[in-house]
């Protein structure tokens, strides 16, 4: 079954929830939201669905802390900002904990620590939600949910290749069929730059990120590069699309050191294509994310809707170095709430789920449709209607002393059941799972 997250909607401004009847407004931290049933019974269901194929193909669950030493998490997470941490004072310790940006950097230390004596590769999946403060105005959310697999100890090609099959397969099981695979690699951008001072590199990737060519020109010649290398940084972001790049590219980085890295990523889009992984492939030789983390590849899912990723995902192999342990890894993380606005504008909506409730029923009765696996709860006194439009009860379950009757809430079809509550919990079960077919 297809499950889709409703789009999120931002908080009120200052993190207000929305106003009740009593016209009081609760207020909520800035970029925290509730998700009510409907909304949580989806995202559960799509993150249940992500974690079944995960399973699939190898990857097993871990569950990772909610917070951790802020000087663990900043020894893996170069990338992110110090101001997008939310910090706090550990009240046992007084040490600086941090809520979790980022689940790869846990799983590296769980390489290097508890799992530091287990065989690899080590095939690792986990959901959960991040905490990030974001800046952008659009979109800001804090509580990000993901699900997401990192593979650690298989190198290069085939490393990679494995990651972004899982990551496919895990789309198009959600029931997401069209959606484009954004390749680039971290390292061209980082070899092209080596010899700029830090905040050099960090005006100049500022400029690539936003395909600013004249600021970028602009700023590399400032910083002091010269020759090919200018040349290079400069065309960047014309270096981008699904169609043959790669002569292009060659003749803009043929002569630098970004070279290697690009026949890496060329030999890498060669196989996806090849493989079939996406309906399609984009080349973005300009791709400037997290370049302090990731170490080749990189890669994105997109998809019609959000605006934004729905996941991504790379290799990064110098992060578990930096807890004691070097191996090679790389991983992809689905952010439920744009996968699930990518199914949703795809029209990929899940049906509501059958629910029941029953009037006159002693335990047995209840206890026969649990067992048939139908959700059921007591009906309230006098007309159940309302309250069944409220929590999205489906059907009726009528019990007198001497019938017992299936009634629809929409529409009023009625259907007789056996009396017996072992019989009648079957036989609702299989008329529910008949669906149209009651009247």
């Amino acid at each position: 079954m297809t499950a889709s997250v409703p789009p999120p909607r931002d908080p009120a401004p200052g993190g207000h929830s929305t106003p009740g009847r009593t016209g009081l407004a609760y207020p909520l931290p800035a970029g925290m939201r509730d998700l009510l049933p409907v909304e949580a019974r989806a995202q559960a269901e799509l993150a249940r669905g992500l974690l079944g194929t995960f399973a699939l193909h190898g990857f097993e669950l871990v569950t990772l802390p909610l917070f951790e030493y802020a000087a663990v998490l900043e020894r893996g997470l170069g990338a992110l900002a110090e101001e997008e941490l939310l910090r706090f004072v550990e009240p046992e310790t007084g040490a600086v904990v941090a809520l979790r940006p980022d689940m790869t950097a846990q799983i590296a230390r769980l390489i290097a620590t508890r799992m530091a004596d287990v065989q690899g590769p080590a095939r690792l999946s986990y959901q959960g939600s991040v905490l990030r403060r974001r800046r952008e105005r659009a979109r800001r959310e804090q509580q990000i949910p993901q699900a997401g697999i990192e593979l650690v100890g298989l190198p290069g090609l085939a490393g990679d290749l494995e990651v972004l099959g899982v990551a496919s397969a895990a789309a198009r099981a959600a029931g997401l069929t069209d959606f484009t695979l954004d390749l680039g690699h971290a390292g061209i951008a980082s070899a092209l730059l080596a010899s700029v001072s830090e905040v050099g590199r960090t005006e100049i990737v500022e400029a690539l990120g936003v395909r600013d060519t004249l600021e970028l020109t602009r700023r590399a010649e400032a910083h002091g590069l010269r020759g090919p290398l200018l040349r290079a940084v400069a065309e960047l972001p014309l270096l981008h699309g699904s169609g043959d790049l790669w002569q292009a590219a060659e003749k803009v980085l043929g002569a630098t050191p970004a070279r290697a890295c690009l026949e890496e990523l060329r030999r890498l889009a060669d196989a996806v294509g090849s493989a079939g992984f996406a309906p399609r492939l984009v080349v973005d030789l300009a791709e400037t994310r997290n370049l302090a983390y990731y170490t080749g590849p990189v890669f994105q899912l997109h998809a019609t809707g959000p605006g934004r990723a729905i996941g991504s995902g790379g290799r990064y192999d110098g992060l578990c170095e930096r807890f004691g342990r070097a191996r090679p890894a790389a991983g992809f993380a689905f952010v439920l709430d744009e996968l699930g606005w990518a199914l949703t504008s795809a029209g990929r909506v899940a049906a509501a789920p059958e629910r029941v409730l029953v009037s006159g029923a002693e335990p047995a009765v209840l206890d026969g449709l649990r067992q048939s696996r139908v959700a059921c709860a007591v009906a309230p006194e006098g007309d159940p209607s309302a309250y069944a439009r409220a929590f999205r009860y489906t059907h009726l379950v009528e019990i007198t002393l001497t019938t017992a009757t299936l009634v629809s809430f929409e529409g009023g079809a009625r259907q007789a059941l056996p009396r017996d509550p072992r019989a009648l919990g079957a036989a609702v079960a299989a008329l529910l799972e008949r669906g149209p077919e009651v009247d």
